[in-house]
């Protein structure tokens, strides 16, 4: 049986930002707060490149170093505001890359979804026979949809634009996939969604703008119920993998708010300097473990051997946690 590899990837972040004392005046909030409590000091948007335009961008940047590779399945996992509705992104990275012989497949568990795809892609790449190499593209433009206006939707302030695309294999990598872990709780399945569908379509005033309908039980429970579940699938997935919490040099987790992202590590026992936190980045959706990686790799604090946790959880809501060890 093979080994299922990250060989490379690369990101693809705007260069035009929204810091906080706009997001402030578009929100109405105090400028601390934006800041500090959000933690968000920027953000980066993007309103020239579709999802799918950023998508093929930054595979075309990947696979331009990797010409020899013959790529055999396009995965896109990413969000569901897409340029088109009723229309998937990977058949389209496809045809734009000219990957003939190669099929294509969108995956949709919100902001979750590159953990997800990693989570089905690794049994397909080690009981395969034959080399593989699988192309995993994310894209995001929720800044988009973000009803500003609304208090319901404070947690979504922070949602920015941004794409990743990633080479998996079951030949070699910088990356060995380890395992994963992944939890559902159906019960805030109805909390966030688009009013884009068919059972609005008759609605003369649907709006394009993402909903937010928090339940007595959200509003008094969610936090909490979150924070469970974070600490489940990440320490599940540690020890799936055959390690220790405290085996991890880095956990490359998702933009949330300052307070809870530090709850996370705190209740993991485990020091501030394991993690970035993505302040200048806002959240990315499904990119998040991957530029938070990046991020880390600039910085110095991944070595040949380190153990990662990527992590991240989407509405729906599910959350998610895969190890990764760096072996090259």
């Amino acid at each position: 049986m093979r080994r299922a590899y990250i060989v490379d990837y690369e990101l693809y972040i705007p260069g035009t930002y929204v810091d906080y004392k706009a997001l402030a005046l578009e929100t109405g909030l105090p400028d601390w707060v934006v800041k500090d409590k959000l933690g968000i000091n920027r953000k980066p948007i993007e309103r020239t490149l579709s999802v799918s335009d950023m998508t093929k961008l930054v595979a075309e940047r990947l696979m331009s170093k990797y010409t020899n590779v013959k790529i055999d399945l396009v995965v896109y996992a990413g969000s569901d505001f897409k340029d088109k509705y009723v229309w998937d992104v990977a058949p389209d990275v496809i045809g734009y890359l000219g990957l003939s012989g190669a099929y294509g497949v969108d995956v949709s568990m919100q902001c979750v979804s590159s953990i997800v795809a990693l989570d089905l892609l690794k049994p397909r790449l080690v009981v395969r026979d034959e080399d593989s190499y699988v192309l995993l593209v994310s894209a995001t433009k929720q800044s988009m949809i973000v009803n500003y206006r609304d208090k319901a939707s404070t947690f979504m302030y922070d949602f920015s634009d941004g794409a990743v695309a990633v080479l998996l294999s079951n030949v070699y990598g910088k990356y060995e996939i380890l395992e994963s872990s992944i939890v559902t709780d159906g019960r805030f399945s109805n909390v966030v969604y688009q009013r884009l569908g068919e059972r609005f379509v008759d609605d003369a005033n649907q709006s394009y703008l993402l909903q937010v309908n928090r339940s007595n039980e959200f509003n008094k429970n969610f936090e909490e119920i979150s924070l469970k579940n974070f600490l489940h699938v990440i320490r599940d997935a540690i020890e799936r993998s055959g390690f220790k919490v405290s085996d991890v040099d880095y956990f490359a987790i998702l933009h949330m708010k300052r307070s809870f992202h530090e709850k996370i590590l705190k209740e993991l026992g485990v020091s501030l300097d394991k993690s970035i936190y993505l302040e200048d980045y806002g959240h990315m959706q499904a990119v998040d473990p991957f530029l938070s990686l990046w991020l880390a790799e600039q910085s110095g604090k991944i070595r040949k051997g380190s153990i990662i946790v990527l992590v991240a959880a989407g509405t729906g809501w599910t959350w998610g946690a895969t190890v990764l060890q760096r072996i090259s």
